[in-house]
């Protein structure tokens, strides 16, 4: 099971939402809320430029994403 959905909104924003007890629990550890620019939808809204950063420490502790 992912943990994590990613989507881009084709707009230089990219929208993530945990979807797993451990990836929210995860993105409330790290204090990626930080990241975010707009958390009025159902997903967290986060500039593209931080895509890879938050994308690659999720990625090294072993969870995922579905698209």
């Amino acid at each position: 099971m992912a943990d994590f959905h990613l989507t881009s909104a084709n707009d230089g924003t990219t929208l993530i939402r945990p979807i797993s007890a451990r990836g929210h629990t995860f993105w409330q550890e790290k204090n990626f809320n930080k990241f975010v620019v707009d958390n009025t939808a159902e997903h967290y809204v986060i500039l593209t430029e931080n895509q890879p950063k938050i994308c690659d420490e999720i990625r090294e502790n072993n969870m995922d994403f579905s698209n």
